[in-house]
């Protein structure tokens, strides 16, 4: 199915694809950490399969609660992404990778698997692109697209579940492509040039990466919860209490802000929408500030990990802020 050229050639519908989705403390690997991760694999002819399932201990403070539910106690005694390494390599082994917003998991993937000491990135497409790439509509959140397109998403940012739904989508538009005549990575490659399709160069992780790690068995699944920590996690649709229609108002902004800048550029049509989502959200002057310093430290850190700013990133800072700014509140700019 591959070869020494990466899966250009290879058929799209023959291709194991592994769906991964990460929870985190924060943007910025190295410095933010994962917190759980899920693999859902989705094999030719088969239903999409759960592989693998656990919260991590990021070994540093959990943060970003407010988005996950993840805390501090819940992942003391969870694996460290270490123990983790061989029972993740396995899982996506001979698969081309996927995600919702691939920029923000591959970045976490590449980060934890080169302190790994392992320097394969695997070909990797974004589920989130794959909208406008194949004419189905513009750049969302996760959880729009899972009701333009009829999937069910039990609840979000719940790693296993954002991850299965995911799978749901990527079903979805293996259809779409069949109905469009495109056979190959290389034929998907040729409808826009997003940086991702430059992966397809890339060759699949094989289980020998990993050869004499462990199996680890102190996995820890959300998935298998006691009532307290399912009451603390998921909260139906029927009643939703203040506190948690509050929490989901954050949420449904930070997902917004991301989507908006997973190619590091926000245009204007984006910051109109996110201008009417945050109106229409009612979020207090104070929770917008916090989110847009979150997002900006967050991209400044990535920027500087390699102790270099150069003259292209501080455009796109400088744009960024413009942005921020217009939209209600920029680092540094006094509170109104």
């Amino acid at each position: 199915m591959s070869n020494s050229h990466g899966i250009r050639d290879s058929i799209v519908y023959d291709a194991p694809v592994a769906v991964i989705d990460f929870e985190t403390t924060g943007l910025s690997p190295g410095f933010d950490g994962i917190v759980e991760l899920s693999v859902v694999r989705v094999d030719p002819g088969s239903n999409p399969e759960l592989v693998l399932d656990t919260m991590v201990n990021p070994g540093r403070a959990v943060a970003a609660t407010f988005i996950h539910g993840i805390t501090d106690e819940d992942v003391k005694d969870a694996p460290m992404f270490n123990d983790l390494v061989g029972d993740l390599v396995r899982a996506l082994s001979g698969c081309t990778l996927a995600a919702y917003n691939i920029y923000f998991d591959i970045k976490f993937l590449e980060h934890e698997l080169l302190s790994a000491g392992i320097k394969i990135l695997p070909p990797h497409f974004c589920l989130m692109y794959m909208r406008p790439m194949l004419g189905l509509g513009k750049r969302c959140p996760l959880g729009e697209a899972c009701k333009f397109h009829d999937v069910t998403n039990n609840a979000a940012h719940i790693a296993s579940e954002d991850a299965l739904a995911s799978a749901e989508l990527l079903r979805v538009y293996l259809s779409e492509m069949k109905s469009m005549g495109i056979t190959t990575f290389g034929d998907l490659a040729r409808l826009k040039k997003y940086k991702f399709v430059q992966s397809f160069e890339n060759n699949f992780l094989t289980s020998s990466l990993v050869e004499g790690r462990p199996t680890c068995t102190n996995l820890k699944s959300r998935r298998v919860m006691t009532p307290t920590m399912e009451k603390k996690h998921i909260t139906t649709e029927l009643e939703v209490p203040p506190e948690e229609s509050s929490r989901r108002g954050l949420v449904d902004y930070w997902e917004a802000l991301k989507v908006a800048v997973a190619d590091l550029t926000i245009t204007d049509e984006e910051i109109e929408e996110l201008h009417r989502r945050k109106i229409d959200l009612g979020l207090p002057d104070e929770q917008v500030r916090m989110l847009h310093a979150r997002l900006f430290s967050g991209v400044i850190s990535q920027f500087i990990g390699d102790k270099w700013l150069d003259d292209k990133e501080c455009k796109i800072l400088h744009r960024m802020y413009s942005c921020l700014s217009q939209l209600g509140w920029a680092p540094g700019e006094l509170g109104s």
